[in-house]
């Protein structure tokens, strides 16, 4: 498989140095030499070929830079908002929801959600996560790079909310099933998706409030980390592109 690499000021005919971490891996662990060939992506939907002109531990340089047109996003524009869980179970949610067509991916502190911590953890956990969403990207083929927030907390996301399209909110139980909800492909979706324990009377207020709607994903509870993703992937096969 053709390596591929995130590098934003990728263009048309120009030769880009890549950086130490990317010339690492194409000249250690890939242990690539000159002439071989690179696919680059610059996260906002463009796609190149390229070449390796030097290929160092240091420092590579790829030349020959040529747009190739490899439509690789969804029609669907949806975001999951993902109220944390415990653990690392976050890394997983946010690989794969790059991988399942995620347009955005908000990270938020509910009620019931697990610890905090520090300001410094919270900052090397959303650094953690843009690197992943990153390796996702270079993995599926996307070329376009979601964003993935900062933590924050879901009263205040809520509260700061602007209109938007359609609004889904998983709760186990709700009466209306997610299949059952007429969505279009061209109108934007948000999916919130709460921690482990659920979300508070006061949280579901406010959802109700700014028009988010419960949906269920069947008769079965879900895990959080199994839920969101769940429902990307019914999206994806109801109007999307699967």
């Amino acid at each position: 498989m053709t390596p591929r690499l995130l590098v934003a000021n990728a263009a048309p005919g120009a030769a880009v140095a890549l950086d130490e971490r990317q010339s690492h891996y194409l000249a250690v662990v890939l242990r690539l030499k000159p002439g071989a060939v690179l696919e680059l992506f610059d996260g906002r939907g463009q796609r190149f070929a390229a070449r390796l002109a030097v290929c160092e531990r240091r420092g590579c340089i790829a030349d020959s830079v040529l747009a190739i047109a490899a439509p690789s996003e969804s029609p669907l524009i949806v975001t999951l908002a993902q109220c944390l869980p415990a653990g690392d179970k976050m890394d997983w949610i946010v690989e794969k929801a790059v991988e399942l067509g995620a347009h955005r991916i908000v990270t938020l502190h509910s009620q019931r959600s697990a610890p905090r911590g520090d300001a410094a953890r919270s900052q090397r956990r959303h650094a953690h996560w843009l690197r992943i969403a990153e390796a996702a990207c270079m993995q599926s083929g996307r070329d376009f790079l979601p964003e993935v927030t900062a933590p924050q907390p879901l009263a205040g996301w809520l509260a700061s909310a602007g209109p938007h399209g359609t609004r889904l909110a998983l709760v186990p139980g709700a009466a209306t099933r997610l299949s059952r909800v007429a969505i279009a492909p061209d109108t934007p979706v948000e999916v919130l998706v709460g921690p482990e324990s659920g979300f508070s009377d006061e949280e579901r207020e406010a959802m109700s409030a700014i028009g988010f709607v419960p949906v269920a994903l069947g008769v079965r509870v879900l895990r959080t980390e199994t839920a969101g993703l769940a429902a990307l992937a019914a999206l994806q096969a109801l109007v999307g592109d699967f």
